[in-house]
């Protein structure tokens, strides 16, 4: 009697065991559930391991690490490298399914799980060595050349040098002029500059600068020089992070004396005519208008900036260049 007693107590503590079991798994699943959020891809990079997507519902942000699932399956395990007006740029860090992953393109719907991805049950695959699915090494690999190529933008710049479109530039240089005797002399000449990326590595850029020239067309007088030129610019990659850019373009060079030429009964001295018309022709003879050609060449600092120089028949310079 005491045996069937004991055997009736065991099964019905092991049902009750088994129905609560099912229901904190069945609970865990529906929390899962409810947890996903149903996001778009926008864009997916040529090396397919960088990725625009949608984040309509603002459920993760920079940093974070997420998981996207495809018909209810998990697809693979990604970085949010960049998340702003709604739309994020992630990078894949593991495959769980190389079928899935395939299955990855523009406009596909899928569900995104943020932080631990272990209460859904995925079961690892096992580890394969491929190229297109490695894991995180080490921090520089969350911030590798893969990204910074991708660039996270709308759009294909894999063909660019340089991806991103502006860079502008602050620089002093040597501007070519003339002395009180009509021979050549240089004077130091600060500019500031822009360019702006029209098609893949060709470049216009738009440089202004101005300098003064003291004691120029007579002693006491002070001649301005402006200089504004645009160019036409191709960019090629060259060794140690640097890009070099031959260009041509045109140079208009205007200079201002506005007592050039003016007989001033303050100084005591009363010039002749010959010499305040030289003094004019002086200033005059700085003005340029003309073809230019040269090549400018940047080195990379860090990311963004870079250090330039430019030799050519307008102007040497050197300077620093920020781009974005």
């Amino acid at each position: 009697m005491r045996f069937i007693i004991l055997f009736i107590l065991f099964v019905r503590v092991t049902f009750a065991q088994s129905v609560i079991d099912d229901f904190n798994e069945n609970s865990e699943a529906n929390q899962m559930a409810s947890e996903l959020v149903t996001e778009k891809i926008n864009r997916v990079s040529a090396s397919k391991r960088t990725y625009i997507i949608t984040n309509e519902n603002e459920s993760f942000y920079k940093g974070d690490f997420i998981t996207i699932v495809l018909n209810g399956q998990l697809a693979a395990r990604a970085i949010v490298a960049k998340s702003v007006n709604r739309v994020a740029g992630i990078k894949i860090i593991k495959i769980y399914s190389l079928d899935l992953f395939k299955l990855f393109r523009n406009d596909l719907e899928i569900q995104i799980i943020r932080g631990d991805d272990s209460m859904f049950g995925a079961k690892k695959a096992e580890e394969k060595e491929e190229s297109d699915a490695s894991l995180i090494k080490e921090e520089e690999d969350l911030y590798n050349g893969t990204l910074l190529e991708d660039d996270l933008s709308l759009e294909s710049n894999s063909k660019r040098a340089i991806k991103t479109d502006n860079i502008v530039s602050l620089n002093v240089g040597l501007l070519e002029a003339l002395n009180n005797d009509g021979s050549a002399q240089r004077y130091t000449h600060l500019n500031g500059m822009w360019m702006y990326q029209v098609d893949d590595n060709i470049w216009a850029e738009l440089s202004y600068g101005q300098n003064l020239i003291n004691d120029y067309p007579a002693p006491s007088l002070d001649t301005k020089l402006t200089n504004l030129t645009i160019r036409a610019k191709y960019t090629v990659a060259a060794p140690f992070f640097s890009y070099v850019q031959p260009y041509i373009g045109f140079q208009m060079i205007n200079a201002s004396s506005p007592q050039a030429g003016v007989d001033d009964p303050n100084d005591g001295y009363t010039p002749g005519e010959g010499e305040l018309d030289r003094e004019i022709q002086l200033v005059e003879d700085l003005k340029k208008n003309q073809l230019v050609f040269g090549v400018s060449v940047l080195k990379r600092l860090v990311p963004g900036w870079f250090v330039r120089a430019d030799l050519g028949s307008d102007i040497m310079n050197v300077g620093f260049s920020l781009e974005f």
